[in-house]
């Protein structure tokens, strides 16, 4: 795996979170704060194509104008690593491109996902960091725990089987009113609804107790890491979220004691 850097650069990025619910928006959301999406950070070097590498472009250094903001899907297989992106593709297909069914036990997945979010830091994320760039994502495995803690998981053994994965820099926890979220979309699935926690009445109710049941879990995070969390209006523009969430993300690229 190579990254270019440029002699001197000092900064490392920071990663950011949006969490919340269901529907809630995070993709959109990420997806229009930041100023370039994965494959834009690349650094398609010809010399790096007959091993298919490719290394992620650096910013200037102290984090200047060429520190952008970069987003990053939770999903994102490594164009990094070969060995990576090929594993990782496997590891998609399982976890999200299988469909739903309750035939296997809690254990299989949440041992998947801890083998998925080790690639995705090492492979994915730590390269753009490294590179002085900040990344913005739809997610990190915080509404996955906060699912799990509704299924008889418990907190100290999450921490150990993810614990050799660094987490985010900073997480904002976005809410809204579920019902409306369930009416805006609808489309959603049964793991969405608590398949996983028994739930086989599938609707509008179904979604918003589940839901509601794992925000509760969310906030209570929230508040022990002390996260910022913005309330949404689930029928507003797109634009105007923007607007709200634009002054936290840039309180949150700035490291503690970094003047403003």
């Amino acid at each position: 795996m190579a990254i270019r850097q440029e002699h001197g650069q000092a900064r490392r990025g920071r990663l950011i979170v949006l969490e919340g619910a269901d529907g809630i928006g995070k993709t959109t959301l990420a997806q229009g704060l930041a100023d370039a999406i994965y494959h834009d950070a690349l650094d398609h070097d010809p010399a790096d194509q007959d091993a298919g590498i490719s290394t992620v472009a650096s910013a200037t250094a102290g984090g200047g104008a060429g520190a952008r903001l970069v987003f990053v899907p939770r999903r994102q297989v490594s164009q990094t690593s070969p060995y990576s992106r090929t594993l990782m593709t496997q590891l998609a297909t399982m976890l999200w491109h299988s469909g739903d069914a309750p035939d296997l036990p809690d254990g299989f997945w949440v041992t998947l996902q801890a083998s998925w979010y080790s690639a995705l830091r090492t492979t994915v994320v730590d390269p753009v960091l490294a590179a002085g760039h900040d990344v913005i994502m739809d997610g990190w495995w915080f509404k996955f725990f906060s699912k799990l803690l509704l299924q008889g998981w418990t907190q100290p053994d999450l921490d150990v089987i993810f614990g050799r994965v660094a987490g985010p820099d900073a997480v904002i926890v976005l809410t809204a009113d579920l019902g409306a979220l369930y009416d805006r979309r609808g489309d959603f699935q049964p793991r969405e609804m608590g398949m996983h926690a028994g739930v086989s009445d599938y609707g509008r109710q179904a979604f918003v107790t589940y839901q509601h049941d794992g925000l509760k879990n969310l906030l209570a995070y929230a508040d022990h890491h002390r996260w910022p969390v913005l309330d949404l209006d689930a029928a507003a523009p797109v634009t105007d979220t923007l607007d709200l969430l634009r002054p936290l993300i840039a309180a949150l690229r700035r490291p503690e004691g970094e003047p403003q």
